[in-house]
């Protein structure tokens, strides 16, 4: 698709410690994610660093891309550890491509993507009342970020797109500012510094912009339940099942992934199979 709403996946290596089951998982759901957006959104980029392109390109999904573009990473671990730092090439993405929807790597379409004209597009909110994201003036902050200290609602960016360039590049260079060095808060989950960086800043700044923030698909989740307050999002995320999901979660959703791209997208199992034994 030539047209439409230009998508990216922005990625960089990570050590891995999740079960083999998970990462099968995230290969097929990568593949589906590219599709999809290809199919009901438009043209999608890949910008990552060489050693995310070399899997991909094993993998046989580096040709599916309508772009790809290398991360220059060469001076970042300086100042960034991967795995404390792990979604840093959105933010990265965010001033590269400020006009651009940033998509999870583990996120799908199911339906036609339709982005209202204004505002920051979330793929759906997240309660504030949870520990999780309380007294964020507690947290380790060199940069002097701003920071609410306990909002009402975070905007989850599996799906994101700022109100427009300006913003998005306000929204990446606080974020890198505040992870720079690695910051971490004792006591505070390891997650919530990225969070924060990534999801909190995206939300809050938007908010300071006196711009909306948009909950694209209606749906509302509660971090202290795990649980939607609300009917799901109309689309397909499968970042939960990160945090050791049974063993039967992570079946249920192959077969349904892996399903989709047979009866809708016409990838042949033998061609998925073959593929998921490469390392």
């Amino acid at each position: 698709m030539a047209e439409g709403v230009r998508g990216v996946h922005a990625y960089w290596q990570l050590p891995s410690r999740l079960p083999r089951a998970y990462q099968q998982l995230s290969r097929v759901t990568w593949l589906l994610s590219v599709l999809s957006w290809q199919r009901y959104a438009g043209p999608i980029t890949l910008y990552a660093d060489p050693p995310t392109m070399e899997w991909l390109d094993r993998l046989g999904w580096l040709a599916c891309y309508d772009r790809t573009e290398t991360l220059d990473d060469r001076d970042l671990d300086r100042h960034y550890d991967r795995v404390a730092c792990f979604a840093l090439p959105k933010l990265l993405a965010l001033d590269r491509y400020p006009d651009a929807v940033l998509v999870d790597t583990d996120a799908y379409l199911r339906t036609r993507l339709r982005l209202p004209a204004t505002g920051s597009v979330f793929a759906h909110l997240e309660h504030g009342d949870a520990d999780f994201y309380s007294r964020l003036g507690e947290l380790r902050n060199p940069a002097g970020v701003d920071l609410p200290d306990s909002p009402t609602a975070v905007g989850n960016t599996s799906l994101f797109r700022a109100a427009d360039p300006h913003l998005a590049r306000r929204i990446s260079h606080a974020g890198l500012s505040f992870l720079a060095g690695n910051p971490t808060t004792p006591g505070r989950d390891i997650h919530l510094h990225m969070t924060v960086a990534e999801q909190v800043l995206a939300t809050h700044l938007t908010t300071l912009a006196g711009q909306q923030v948009v909950n694209l698909f209606n749906a509302l989740w509660c971090p202290r339940t795990l649980r939607w307050l609300t009917d799901p999002p109309r689309f397909g995320h499968l970042w939960n099942l990160k945090r050791g999901a049974p063993a039967e979660h992570l079946l249920a959703a192959y077969v349904s992934v892996t399903r989709t791209l047979r009866d809708e997208y016409g990838v042949a199992p033998d061609r998925l199979r073959a593929l998921l034994e490469r390392i």
